[in-house]
């Protein structure tokens, strides 16, 4: 019985990926990668996904959502067509220098520069599908911004390096932007 136990659990390690069903969207305005059947590397649900990006490159194109956001959109969808869901926060946004109007109100970005925010839908859905978004204080500071002009969903720490040093302290994989 025990060598049937100990040959069940190595099969099933050597099997390779476990397969999962497939969950809902978890972002639903953020695109899905087209499935690639054999695909070397697929999201894992064996794994714990624990996953920081790192954003301060400005916006590409100034009436899209952040380029960042989403590729992060795009790797949580692409984590629920194969059956992964991240836990809450382990799955982080930092935000810093020229991309913070990404996190403002919609009012407060008319305010500032005549359009509403074209990250807002995608940045309130990242964040329902458990993604912690943060700002970085100093970048928060030196624009002048008040809290009330920041989206409720934005968490507001004292600097983006302090934030990213203890998120790779904890484990953390960086993801950088382009």
């Amino acid at each position: 019985m025990r060598h049937a136990i100990i040959a069940g659990l190595l099969a099933a390690a050597i099997a390779g990926p476990a397969t999962a069903q497939a969950l809902p969207k978890a972002v639903p305005s953020g695109g899905t990668p087209r499935d690639i059947a054999d695909a070397m590397e697929k999201p894992d649900p064996r794994l714990v996904y624990r996953i920081l990006y790192d954003v301060s490159a400005p916006n590409r194109d100034k009436a899209a959502p952040h380029q960042t956001l989403r590729r992060a959109a795009s790797l949580l969808n692409a984590m629920a067509a194969n059956g992964v869901r991240p836990n809450p926060g382990d799955i982080a946004i930092v935000v810093h220098g020229a991309p913070d109007s990404n996190l403002l109100t919609d009012a407060a970005h008319m305010k500032r520069f005549g359009t509403p925010n074209p990250s807002r839908q995608l940045v309130e859905e990242l964040a329902a599908a458990g993604v912690s978004v943060r700002l970085c204080g100093q970048s928060y500071l030196a624009r002048g911004y008040g809290r009330d002009e920041l989206m409720p969903e934005v968490q507001l720490d004292l600097m983006a390096m302090v934030t990213i040093a203890n998120l790779m302290a904890r484990g953390y994989g960086v993801v950088r932007d382009d």
